[in-house]
């Protein structure tokens, strides 16, 4: 009895919260799709709403969440793809297509390992939305692992890390990406967790302390300038500070920015109005500047980011500012699985084809790669360390790995070129093993692209003040 009220009222909550998030035609398809997996999963106990919900606080559009709740139904009830596409439409069945069981990847042996890897990869390509289904789950098996010492629990969260956290990173899913993170962390390093955990507790009321001063000043600098925006205070996360503390064998004190303030305005005009008043306001530290909105990261983000020095009484660690409009900060904060909800169907369509093009990419560099360690090495260097923009003949832009070359710089943005040609770095004339610097401009003159390099816009031009920092996963 007491399991069948919790039921029924988490059925209610959960569509109620739907019918406040949606127009009536999606909060319909919705409420279709928890019905006909109510019926066809009676008795059964499967967490329905565990991963609706998680995706409904993701933003999901109406889609996602009716495929969440579907999804069992087809693995637990034997419910035939075609009986979901004559029910629900094409667009949920196909989400749904070829999406498994959740299982972890076995181990055992090398071949298994990365035919596994492949059947997964495989699966994703097409839809992004199966990409994020399949993070939801993920983090919903992590939620459920009973014995962290478990081999099994181990390797899930190990896995989890490898491969699912690169990929949320890399599709803007920086809420789901965190909370992946923080599962698995705890799950792998028990004991590491928890003592990090003890060390942050004590200095946690006073960051707490600092932040609300901090947002209580930035609110009324904004108000005695005529600009409305939304203050929000950020703390690091436990795997946020445990990456920086064992990529640079740093203590916790050592970490500088623990804490940050988050400021969200209405354009892009205010982001730059903002930003020159907190550098009126507070001394900016010098190298610190990163205008992710002249120049967006790969996966789509767009941010101004500065820090300042420490204010004295306040802070004695330097404090981080990131400014962006309220689109910005969706995509920020919940990345493609926003993109049906809050972009425009032409915006969403460009994006998805993107990102569908990168996964598919991954299923070629799978089936190239060595081995399933450097296929994992070789993702890791693409979500994490391809830092540098260099400006290419006619106006193009490549992100490259620190210490690229100018060889990369021929490979990666034109194999085909043929000698003789000669190659020029900010029009001086260089060698194939010049080390490129962010920003650089790289022509190829002669041998079949005989095209000039342009200079970067004055826009782009600003990127040039960009952090020498690189952050670790998870060190937003």
């Amino acid at each position: 009895m007491g399991r069948d009220w919790q039921n029924w009222a988490n059925s209610r909550l959960f569509l109620e919260k739907v019918r406040n998030a949606f127009g009536p035609e999606e909060a319909e398809l919705v409420r279709r799709a928890h019905d006909f997996a109510t019926e066809k999963l009676q008795g059964q106990r499967h967490p329905l709403y565990n991963v609706a919900g998680l995706l409904l606080d993701q933003k999901a559009d109406a889609v996602t969440l009716a495929a969440a709740l579907l999804a069992p139904t087809i693995w637990h009830a034997g419910i035939p793809l075609p009986e979901i596409k004559e029910a629900f439409g094409e667009t949920v069945a196909s989400t749904l297509a070829e999406f498994g069981s959740p299982a972890a990847l076995r181990t055992d042996t090398e071949p298994h390992r990365r035919k596994d890897i492949h059947v997964l990869l495989a699966s994703f390509t097409g839809n992004p939305r199966k990409v994020v289904l399949r993070l939801a789950f993920r983090l919903m098996e992590l939620e459920h692992v009973s014995e962290p010492t478990k081999e099994s629990g181990r390797n899930l969260a190990r896995e989890t890390l490898d491969l699912y956290v690169p990929l949320a990173d890399r599709l803007g899913l920086s809420m789901l990406r965190k909370q992946l993170e923080e599962k698995s962390f705890r799950i792998l390093y028990p004991d590491t967790y928890r003592d990090l955990k003890q060390q942050v507790a004590p200095i946690q009321s006073e960051d707490d302390r600092c932040l609300k001063i901090l947002m209580d000043g930035v609110k009324r600098l904004l108000e005695k300038n005529g600009i409305e925006g939304e203050v929000q205070g950020r703390t690091k996360s436990l795997y946020g500070i445990y990456s920086k503390m064992t990529r640079y064998g740093a203590s916790l004190q050592d970490i500088m920015d623990r804490i940050g303030l988050r400021i969200i305005v209405s354009s892009v005009p205010e982001c730059y109005s903002v930003l020159g008043l907190l550098h009126s306001h507070f001394r900016p530290i010098p190298g610190t500047f990163d205008d992710y909105i002249g120049l967006p990261k790969e996966n789509g983000y767009q941010s101004l980011h500065t820090c300042v020095y420490p204010v004295r009484d306040i802070s004695h660690k330097p404090i981080e500012f990131q400014i962006r409009t309220v689109l910005m900060h969706m995509e920020a904060e919940y990345g493609v699985a926003a993109h049906w909800r809050y972009k425009s169907a032409e915006a969403a369509a460009a994006n998805n084809h993107k990102q569908s093009r990168w996964i598919e990419s991954l299923v070629d560099q799978h089936r190239n790669a060595p081995d399933s360690d450097g296929f994992m090495e070789l993702l890791y260097r693409q979500v994490y360390h391809d830092r540098l923009v260099i400006f290419g003949n006619g106006g193009q832009i490549l992100r490259l790995p620190e210490n690229a070359t100018v060889q990369d710089f021929v490979e990666r943005a034109n194999p085909e070129v043929s000698p003789p040609f000669v190659i020029r770095v900010n029009g001086e004339i260089a060698h194939m093993g010049r080390v490129l610097r962010d920003g650089d401009t790289v022509e190829i003159v002669g041998g079949n692209d005989s095209a000039i390099g342009v200079q970067p816009s004055e826009k782009a031009a600003l990127t040039l003040f960009r952090a020498e920092k690189l952050e670790s996963p998870g060190g937003k």
